[in-house]
């Protein structure tokens, strides 16, 4: 998933009453905010004073962003926040938000991405050498792994809203 490749297909309620949809693929990386957006959409549809936007189809956007009658209102925000994740990272970080409780639709995309960060993010461990990779004259010492005192970081846990 990249929020930057993201297209979806608006058209109009009215339109659709009317059964004369038609697809209007819009590139969601040509906008920088929701203001934009809107602006494009009320531009192809002229003729409508008040127009119902209609989603009929999207892709690369996660179902709890967009629905058919409804996009996110600060989806360029969490698009410009998932921005420091990978491609990867950003579908953990969908799902480890979902987990803790945090709406992404919202809240502050990016305090919740520098909580996240934090947490796990700079916490980068180097895979330890296979001992089959060793030369044979190097002491291979198997008692305590590295991964033994590898502690994510608790601030957050420590000083969080609760703290008394």
């Amino acid at each position: 998933m990249d929020l930057n490749r993201s297209e979806v297909s608006v058209t109009t309620q009215h339109l659709i009453d009317m059964r004369q949809e038609r697809d209007n693929w819009l590139r969601m990386s040509d906008f920088g905010d929701m203001g934009e957006f809107l602006h494009a959409c009320s531009d192809l549809f002229p003729k409508e004073c008040e127009p119902e936007y209609r989603y009929l189809g999207w892709e690369d956007i996660p179902d709890l962003l967009i629905s058919r009658e409804w996009l996110c209102p600060n989806f360029f925000d969490i698009r410009d926040a998932l921005e420091s994740l990978g491609g990867e990272d950003a579908e953990h970080f969908i799902t480890w938000s979902g987990h803790y409780g945090y709406d992404l639709t919202a809240d502050d995309p990016y305090m919740m991405v520098a909580h996240y960060l934090d947490l796990y993010g700079y916490a980068v461990t180097e895979p330890e050498d296979d001992p089959a990779d060793m030369a044979e004259n190097e002491l291979v010492y198997t008692g305590v792994s590295s991964y033994y005192l590898d502690i994510p970081h608790s601030r957050y846990e420590i000083f969080d809203d609760n703290y008394n």
